[in-house]
């Protein structure tokens, strides 16, 4: 409510309803996030599991937990499993690189579209061109804030547009009942 104090008191409601939709979108997109997160480390307990690395369940969890760190994360979750996989042997490390190597694609090419444009009632096409022209222009930086920023802005926009088409209603609405006044007033 702190912000909403800025706005003229006949718009504070809308003002205030923008906020809420605004931060149910940014709620949506981290729920979208922590579930992508989630199929992300099930993805590699279930491959850590069929390659035989030992401690695959917490290996996986690991994996779930740092994939919530955009582009850094899945490296930093697949390190240790290729590290306990090297304690074995060289070819468990290699087919645990392989696990994470996959379950990322499938994260990147299908799961994260899939989940967060669900979340964000959004194409799955706009976000994989929202992350492509975000990290051309960017950088790793851009393909970290392209979609929440595109959901916030596309939230702002349109519940501006609902407020200046209410705005005009109202104001239409209103031009009768004062040409009404006006004309008792001349008789």
């Amino acid at each position: 409510g702190a912000i909403v104090r800025f706005l003229p008191p006949s718009y504070r409601d809308e003002g205030l309803a923008i906020l809420k939709d605004m931060t149910n979108t940014l709620s949506s997109y981290i729920q979208g996030q922590i579930t992508v997160s989630l199929c992300v480390g099930t993805l590699a307990t279930i491959g850590y599991f069929m390659i035989g690395l030992p401690y695959a369940l917490i290996l996986g969890i690991l994996v779930a937990i740092t994939n919530i760190i955009p582009y850094l994360g899945p490296f930093l979750g697949a390190a240790p499993a290729v590290i306990i996989g090297l304690f074995d042997s060289p070819l468990l490390a290699i087919l645990a690189v392989a696990v994470v190597t996959i379950a990322q694609q499938i994260d990147s090419n299908f799961l994260s579209p899939l989940i967060i444009s669900s979340k964000l009632n959004t194409h799955p096409a706009t976000i994989i061109i929202l992350l492509l022209v975000a990290g051309n222009l960017a950088g790793i930086l851009g393909m970290i804030l392209a979609v929440p920023v595109y959901a916030v802005s596309k939230t702002l926009v349109l519940n501006m547009a609902r407020l200046i088409r209410l705005h005009r209603k109202h104001r239409k609405e209103a031009k009768p009942e004062k040409l009404e006044a006006a004309q008792s007033e001349g008789e």
